[in-house]
């Protein structure tokens, strides 16, 4: 007995909801109408006629009873079958696209391409520059979008091929219709150029969304779904390092390219969170070689005492979004110093710490930013902001509103990198910032190309008729340092004049010094 009903619940177990609850309702109904020919059997043996008024009452009666039972019966399977169609769609299907979700994905996929022994690809889909979508037209028009999107992907796929939607802004492709890797990459590209024709939002043109594609290959990459799906994954994220608006096939390094770099995240975490990253100071000189102030340089010196160059690991900071926390931390001991800078006497410097394209076009961290300043009763003359051309490109008139709140609060703010970007005259015009420092790029060819130099100085001149300090950086050589004074460069910073120290030196070699220098003198 035990033995059937362990076998019963197991077919119970693999048969749908819908098909036991009709099961039962069949066996609900032939009992009802194995009940009704017992009691007919029971009124002929007790010799009551059928013809009676009053049995044919309650045959009628009976019967009446069973045909309702069976609409019933027929009226609940129905409905629980629409029921369970909703919740089907709900579990599997997505809510913003109607595509076919994670959870068909993860119970019908990974079925299939376990099942299927021959060559298909696994295609990872990301859109680029999405979140720009849901903050500039609001999440709803984020949603028409993505609805938009998956019915081009429908249609741009074969009849064996399936498209899923597994969540925001990422979709993956199973497609079988190829042969080979030709024949996926010419799919690939199709994807691809399905975002070259602008999206309308609610009346309004989104042409500046593409996609990252990574692609794995079955079964050269892999045999099961995870493999793939891990590979694809890989890939995609290739595509979003290599400028976005690509595709990538899988490659067995890629893994271990993002081990390390999921190793090197780690610990730069870890590193904000000891505080690790620290403020090394290269000196200003100003054209009597009075001391003005100091560059505040981020440099990562680790618990053993290694001082990590920023060169690796400011570009990674930025593209993994801790450049900001890193700030943070060297603005905090830029404020300190100061402050006992202050304390032991100190006056008439200024210390300029760099930020991110992330600070200058966003209005909330401008405001952190001045928040901790305050908080730490830094007065604000004492303190400089460097910005650069690209990060202005980004969003000209949020730099232009962001500045100009940094002013306001009494800040100075520098352009770095002068003279490699697009527009420095239109900037030198509409941006409010006090300094501009001219790139290290230009320095280095001053002292024997000719051009470089009539550029240099014209630049230099162009600047003071705005009302702008300028800086010379990079300085290494003499010859520079004399070729900028004469074309009466306001100031002077480099490898010459002093290299980026911690803040004990740079107080014991440049503070204790009456502040000046004899301009030439290396130091």
């Amino acid at each position: 007995m035990m033995l059937f009903k362990k076998k019963l619940n197991l077919i119970l177990k693999d048969l749908p909801i819908q098909m036991v609850l009709l099961l039962l309702i069949i066996v609900a109904m032939a009992e009802f109408v194995s009940v009704s020919f017992i009691i007919m059997n029971l009124l002929k043996k007790l010799n009551i006629s059928p013809e009676n008024e009053n049995i044919q009452l309650f045959i009628s009666k009976i019967a009446f009873i069973n045909i309702s039972m069976i609409l019933l019966f027929g009226l609940i399977v129905l409905l629980v079958s629409r029921i369970f169609k909703k919740i089907n769609n709900y579990a599997f299907y997505s809510c913003t696209t109607g595509l076919p979700n994670k959870n068909y994905m993860m119970n019908n996929l990974i079925n299939e391409i376990s099942q299927d022994k021959e060559f298909a690809a696994l295609i990872s889909l990301d859109m680029d520059d999405f979140k720009a979508v849901n903050d500039t037209l609001g999440h709803l028009a984020g949603d028409e979008l993505l609805k938009l999107a998956g019915e081009r992907f429908e249609h741009a796929i074969g009849e064996q091929d399936c498209v899923c939607h597994i969540g925001g802004d990422e979709f993956l492709f199973f497609i079988k219709s190829a042969r080979d890797q030709a024949q996926t990459e010419l799919i690939a590209k199709r994807i691809l150029g399905l975002f070259a024709d602008p999206f309308y939002v609610n009346g309004s043109k989104v042409d500046y969304v593409s996609a990252s594609l990574g692609i794995a290959l079955m079964p050269e990459h892999g045999t099961n779904f995870q493999t793939l799906y891990n590979c694809s994954d890989d890939a995609m994220y290739m595509s979003k390092k290599l400028g976005k608006s690509s595709y990538t096939f899988y490659d067995k390094n890629m893994s271990m390219n993002l081990y390390e770099e999921t190793i090197k995240k780690k610990e730069i975490k870890d590193g904000i969170r000891q505080k690790e990253f620290k403020a090394y100071y290269q000196a200003k000189y100003s054209q009597n070689g009075q001391l003005t102030g100091a560059e505040a340089l981020a440099r990562w010196v680790r618990a053993d005492g290694t001082v990590v160059p920023p060169s690796e690991f400011i570009v990674f900071a930025e593209k993994n979004g801790l450049i900001v926390a890193i700030t943070d931390l060297i603005l905090e001991e830029v404020c300190k110093d100061i402050l006992s800078w202050i304390d032991k006497g100190e006056r008439d410097f200024i210390i300029s710490i760099n930020i991110t394209s992330q600070h200058i076009t966003s209005r909330k961290l401008i405001l952190n930013l001045i928040e901790q300043i305050e908080l730490l009763h830094v007065p604000a003359e004492y303190l400089e902001f460097e910005i650069t051309e690209s990060m202005v490109i980004e969003d000209f008139q949020k730099a232009v509103e962001n500045i100009a709140l940094l002013k306001s609060y009494g800040l100075k703010v520098s352009m770095d990198d002068f003279g490699t970007g697009y527009s420095s005259l239109n900037y030198l015009k509409t941006l409010p910032i006090d300094i501009i420092k001219i790139d290290k790029s230009f320095i280095d060819s001053v002292s024997y190309n000719e051009k470089d130099k009539i550029l240099l100085e014209n630049i230099i001149h162009l600047a003071h008729g705005f009302q702008l300090k300028v800086i010379a950086e990079g300085i290494e050589y003499e010859d520079q340092l004399n070729i900028l004074k004469d074309m009466e460069c306001d100031m002077f910073q480099g490898f010459l004049l002093g290299k980026p120290v911690h803040k004990e030196e740079f107080e014991q070699v440049f503070l204790n010094k009456d502040h000046t220098i004899s301009i030439g003198e290396k130091l």
